[in-house]
């Protein structure tokens, strides 16, 4: 049983430093007195001589060039660092408590959407973008770059750019920084936030009554002991989220679309006396904002045609396999839809190979007039082929879709699997380290980091001490600091005895550890 009890105290004592600047625009320079933290801001995710974050970094300025004393842009740094720790802890509890959905090329789809939009008017980059397997509408932001969402936000919506218009409105939140503008509010909206999320899991998993008393309870405390956004706020990043799913390609109408809908279930939830969501709770929702949005969306320009069809071939193909994954789709209506629709197609392909029905898989597979070079087919296919041991034809399927398309993390992390069920253990790490070293907190990455070190024909010694490492990093964010410290120490043993070389590597982990495992917002 999940439960979220221990979480809430320490959700309601978020403490959020005010920021200095209006905008988050990124500091000029990083002065000497906010490198206190340059120690361990590359494994929390910052990277010195990354651009694009932060702008020029201390390590990328020219020797002659003085680092004179600053204090405002070191309490910037400062405030975008607590922000960012701030989030990172969230992700490890979100990580430890909530069932996320791990499919790779889902995450994908959510993940490229939402960085797209938030480059468009913020200079931070995204921390994660997790799915939480959740049939009730639901989304959040946590400053620093946590961006979530439920199933049910997804498969309530009526096309990808309804899906968007949420994401653009929880970016144009943290853009504006409505988070930071009254400190003691937003410790209670993250708190309302994912506190929720956690109630209404630990509800779901009492039977009967019980369920609807907890979540009702639940409901009526984070109502009295947390806060909204105030009217203001949401009407301001609802018209910032209209601006930013027009700048992206989308339809500007999506947003009162997905407003109505939303408009219509709190109508419904109200009369029977039911749970109203968190997104409710902490997004106070009006008619005349629906009004408003409606009004707005006539200015803009509609996508094109062509746009508008590829978003509707993405929708189709996430919606299906969203059902498929959380099991809300079985075989009789797959097989119905499978005739009309690729998403419904390709998702009834996985049914047959997970349930021993490969064979009708490969036919059905063959028979349709797939792209070879679409992302989900090249998976789909290849998940066919695993089924069938047949790992080689897999790596070359993957790889061929790999080679057009080299930065995305769902190919890669596939790609790695079917290169450790080959033996090709070295093609494996030479695909996740770089998915490590730029997301340190990429647990899937990790996970098969650790399994490829685990079957790698390396010395012996050396193949331990990273695996070890591995497993480390993903109880760390995992939220299982003991897990992690144990791990970290058994890797150190083995360092020692044969490789002290590594024990920097090792300690600099621990002490990360240790941090995260004492850190309390």
């Amino acid at each position: 049983m999940i439960t979220y009890k221990k979480y809430l105290p320490l959700l309601i004592g978020l403490s959020l430093t005010p920021t200095a600047f209006a905008h988050d625009t990124p500091p000029e320079n990083i002065t000497r007195t906010s490198l206190i933290y340059d120690r361990h801001a590359e494994q929390l995710g910052y990277h010195g001589t990354s651009m694009g974050q932060f702008g020029t970094s201390v390590h990328d300025r020219p020797r002659s060039q003085p680092l004179a004393p600053n204090i405002v842009t070191g309490t910037r740094f400062n405030e975008q660092y607590i922000n960012r720790q701030i989030a990172l802890w969230s992700l490890r509890q979100i990580n430890s408590s909530m069932p996320l959905i791990d499919d790779a090329w889902s995450n994908q789809v959510i993940n490229d959407m939402t960085a797209q939009m938030n480059a468009l008017v913020r200079t931070q980059s995204l921390i994660a973008t997790p799915i939480i397997n959740d049939s009730s509408i639901n989304a959040f932001a946590v400053p620093g770059g946590v961006i979530g969402m439920n199933t049910g936000t997804i498969l309530s919506a009526g096309g990808l750019d309804e899906v968007a218009s949420v994401i653009a409105h929880e970016i144009a939140h943290l853009s504006q920084r409505h988070y930071e503008h009254n400190q003691e509010n937003s410790k209670k909206l993250i708190a309302l936030q994912i506190g929720g999320l956690l109630a209404a899991l630990a509800a779901s998993s009492v039977s009967g009554d019980v369920a609807a008393a907890a979540m009702i309870g639940s409901q009526t405390a984070t109502a009295e002991t947390a806060a909204s956004h105030s009217r203001e706020h949401e009407r301001e990043a609802d018209r910032m989220g209209q601006q930013i799913l027009v700048q992206a390609g989308y339809d500007a109408a999506a947003m009162p679309r997905f407003f109505e809908r939303l408009y219509k279930q709190v109508s419904l939830t109200t009369a029977k006396n039911a749970f109203v969501p968190s997104f409710i709770q902490s997004h106070p929702f009006t008619a005349e904002r629906l009004s408003e949005s409606m009004s707005r969306a006539k200015g803009y320009p509609v996508p094109s045609m062509v746009a508008r069809e590829q978003q509707t071939r993405l929708f189709d193909k996430l919606t299906w396999r969203l059902r498929y994954l959380t099991k809300q789709s079985g075989l009789d209506e797959l097989t119905i839809h499978a005739k009309r629709s690729d998403g419904a197609r390709l998702a009834l392909i996985m049914y047959l190979a997970d349930n021993a029905r490969t064979d009708e898989a490969l036919r059905l597979f063959a028979n349709a007039s797939f792209d070879p070079s679409d992302p989900l087919v090249c998976l789909t296919h290849a998940h066919v082929l695993t089924k069938m041991n047949d790992h080689a034809q897999a790596v070359s399927v993957l790889s061929s879709c790999q080679a057009i398309y080299p930065e995305r993390r769902d190919l890669r992390l596939h790609l790695a699997d079917a290169y450790v069920s080959t033996g090709e253990t070295a093609k494996a790490l030479a695909l996740l380290n770089p998915l490590t070293e730029r997301t340190p907190h990429d647990r899937q990455a990790w996970q098969r980091v650790q399994h490829a070190y685990e079957k790698s024909r390396m010395d012996k010694s050396i193949a331990t001490i990273h695996a070890l490492h591995a497993r480390s990093q993903v109880e760390l964010w995992g939220g299982k600091y003991d897990g992690a410290l144990q791990s970290n120490a058994q890797a150190t043993k083995v360092a020692k005895a044969h490789y002290p070389n590594l024990l920097p590597m090792l300690e600099q982990s621990k002490v990360m550890m240790v941090q995260a495992r004492d850190y309390k917002p």
